[in-house]
């Protein structure tokens, strides 16, 4: 089994949370966080993103994993200096913690994982 090598010069910024109560009546997700996130590559190696993995925990201590293979429909490649921002969501019932990793594969065949700071799920009417 390969290992992955955990990288400190690629970085990833929360910039943005938007926290609203879920439009869909046909769902039993009661709000919906909006998050904006840039990942942002400070290495000499050119990195390819195949992938993420969020685990979703929430206030019961109940864990969701959501995994899969690209980033929003994409797979990201960053040379040094380089940055790619996107945007998602999440759907959540009860205040919850995020937290996670991308995985991808550098310009020398080895396989990293990079961190994501952990954001909170809040409810909206907590916010104000």
């Amino acid at each position: 089994m390969e290992e992955f090598l955990k990288v400190n010069e690629i970085k990833v910024i929360i910039e943005h949370l938007e926290y609203e109560r879920s439009k869909s009546h046909s769902s039993n997700y009661l709000y919906v966080c909006f998050y904006y996130i840039s990942i942002l590559n400070f290495s000499p190696k050119t990195v390819l993103l195949k992938g993420r993995k969020w685990i979703v925990t929430n206030d019961l201590g109940e864990k969701t994993v959501i995994e899969g293979m690209g980033i929003v429909g994409t797979y990201p490649r960053l040379k040094m200096g380089e940055k790619f921002r996107y945007s998602s969501h999440h759907f959540y019932s009860r205040p919850s913690v995020v937290e996670g990793s991308y995985f991808g594969i550098d310009s020398e065949g080895s396989l990293i994982v990079i961190p994501v700071p952990k954001f909170s799920l809040l409810i909206p009417e907590d916010i104000f």
